[in-house]
């Protein structure tokens, strides 16, 4: 018994020994990959930051163009009323010289011209009479034609000036929308560097789970090659303390045996994959009302602005025509322009204006109301469509996006429910 026990005091000592000497884990052999990781990291974010300025440039551009839109579109307005103002008066013009022509030609019809009519006179009070009458007759379909034509040479003189401001607004116009689509071009261009930077460190964080991985595979072989080491020095030292106690008993024995089977290898690191995210093209039929032209609206996530107004799905949308375009989807008729110089009754504005709950507080807007911005109700530049929950669905210089019913594109006027 006393040399059994001696037997298994020195394989306990072999073990520990063993245990000791065991490898220990590689992590210092991943401090260059993580400063890697850092640096690229730190890069990423300046990038960003940088982007996030650019977009507000963009933005800032973008508002200043929407409303030398909407000041062109006042300054066409006034030309067409200018233009309407000026027929009336031309046909004023018309009509007083024809009612003049008549007179003359009536005169002449009759045989009565001026020099018989004061000859006719029979009394000196009556030939002042008769001379002071032709002479009022004259003087006010004179003076009624002088007074057409003042006010149509004023009326020329206005539009002259109109067009002339038509141009430049036109030549702003074209400066600033040039200025945003550089500015949209290079957000563009720094949002694929952010993306290939963010790509590049998902690629060496990639690299350094999969060297983590290997690392701990081979980590668990070595420690599992040294249990198996380790576990047939202790069969063999067993083995041999038995050939020594040959008086023992055969419990002994089999107490002696406990322990010594394979007790298998270490466990293996399996990384779990990313979900991957898929985008579903919506179904053509989102139902009717109010809460389907939002859901159509949604649908349309992703897709261009539009500089030329248009309204096609997948495609492109300028503001107005996105949110035309998702109540007609969903069986409600609405005008197609937002400014209430088309009128009351053929304007978006209008319509929100007269349905009542018009509101100019963002707090107090309901999921399906229209909002609008600019500098005043009767000259508005931006429209969008309150979704709920404080955001609100519109299509700007990033294309059909969701924000914060606080975005500010010039200035909040108002909005409400537009049916």
């Amino acid at each position: 018994m006393n040399l059994k026990r001696t037997g298994r005091a020195a394989v306990s000592a072999g073990i520990s020994l063993m245990l000791a000497l065991a490898p220990v884990s590689p992590s210092v052999a991943f401090a260059a990959t993580n400063s890697a990781i850092e640096s690229t990291s730190a890069e990423l974010e300046a990038a960003r930051a940088h982007l996030n300025d650019l977009a507000s440039q963009c933005e800032t551009k973008f508002a200043e163009l929407e409303d030398q839109q909407a000041e062109l579109e006042s300054t066409r307005q006034q030309i067409t009323d200018t233009e309407g103002q000026i027929e009336v008066k031309e046909q004023e013009l018309t009509d007083a010289r024809a009612v003049l022509s008549q007179n003359i030609s009536e005169n002449y019809k009759t045989g009565i011209n001026f020099l018989s009519f004061l000859l006719g006179s029979d009394s000196f009070d009556d030939l002042v009479s008769r001379v002071y009458y032709a002479d009022k007759v004259a003087a006010h379909q004179n003076e009624a034609i002088s007074t057409v034509l003042t006010i149509q040479e004023e009326l020329d003189a206005q539009k002259a000036t109109l067009v002339s401001s038509q141009e430049k607004q036109e030549e702003l116009v074209a400066k600033t929308r040039e200025t945003a689509s550089e500015l949209q071009q290079v957000v563009t261009e720094q949002q694929t560097y952010v993306n290939g930077l963010d790509a590049q460190l998902q690629a060496e964080i990639a690299a350094q789970q999969e060297a983590e991985r290997k690392a701990a595979e081979e980590q668990a072989r070595k420690e599992a090659e040294e249990r198996a080491r380790q576990e047939e020095a202790q069969r063999q030292a067993e083995a041999a303390q038995q050939g020594q106690t040959q008086s023992q008993t055969t419990q002994e024995q089999t107490s002696d045996d406990e322990g010594t089977g394979n007790s298998g290898g270490g466990s293996t690191y399996v990384p779990t994959p990313a979900p991957t995210q898929t985008y579903t093209r919506p179904v053509s039929n989102l139902g009717s009302g109010v809460g389907a032209a939002i859901e159509y609206a949604k649908s349309q996530l992703g897709v261009s602005y539009s500089w030329g107004g248009n309204a096609i799905a997948y495609t492109e949308f300028d503001c107005s025509g996105l949110v035309w375009w998702s109540f007609q989807q969903a069986g409600i008729s609405i005008p197609r322009g937002q400014r209430l110089s088309n009128g009351y009754s053929s304007s978006m504005i209008g319509w929100c204006l007269s349905n009542g709950g018009w509101t100019t507080s963002q707090a107090n807007l309901q999921a399906g109301d229209l909002m609008f911005w600019g500098s005043s109700v009767e000259s508005t530049g931006h429209v969008g469509l309150c979704i709920g929950n404080g955001q609100m669905i519109h299509s700007n210089w990033n294309g059909v996006e969701i924000t914060s019913v606080y975005y500010n594109a010039g200035s909040f006027v108002g909005g409400g429910p537009v049916v």
